[in-house]
């Protein structure tokens, strides 16, 4: 097997794993930065220092959103003494904290839109751009300018059509 073939089977995974880290990323850290405080600057810098962390935590959030769904549940439909039997007095503890974390950052949200608008904007808006379209030139380097099976799949479909077969002038 030639190399250049081998580390074209090797490299579109991870390429792949990039792009969809690099967009996931994107989005995240536009929220941070979005509720970051600070100048335009330290907006920035916030969020460029907690990608490490964020993407981090993001692997344990499908975890703590089940938790949480569950002892919603619970507390809905069984009895006062069942659920404290099952889940003693913390769950709904921290079921509040994390609820109150997300107010939090729906007031600090609030607080940069009214007090920096353009910062803030401008700020999370550059983030977000720079992680997508890295994440989107990974995807261009992986398919090599072609696009996805999908993609091609799709333009072939579309010349069959909408493509009008040629006219015959019978005279």
């Amino acid at each position: 097997m030639n190399a250049s073939r081998f580390l074209t089977i090797v490299a579109k995974p991870i390429l792949f794993l990039l792009e969809y880290l690099f967009k996931l990323a994107a989005g995240v850290i536009g929220m941070i930065v979005l509720g970051a405080e600070g100048s335009f600057f330290s907006k920035m810098s916030t969020g460029f220092s907690s990608i490490g962390n964020v993407l981090y935590r993001i692997a344990e959030w499908p975890d703590s959103l089940t938790y949480i769904g569950t002892v919603i549940q619970d507390y809905n439909t069984l009895t006062a003494s069942a659920f404290n039997e099952r889940y003693g007095g913390n769950a709904i503890n921290r079921v509040m904290e994390l609820l109150n974390e997300g107010v939090a950052y729906g007031q600090a949200v609030y607080q940069n839109l009214t007090r920096q608008p353009v910062a803030t904007v401008v700020a999370t808006l550059l983030v977000f751009l720079l992680f997508y379209i890295i994440g989107r030139a990974c995807r261009f380097y992986r398919q090599r300018g072609q696009g996805s099976f999908l993609v091609k799949k799709e333009r072939e479909l579309g010349k069959r059509v909408f493509d009008q077969p040629e006219e015959k002038d019978y005279q």
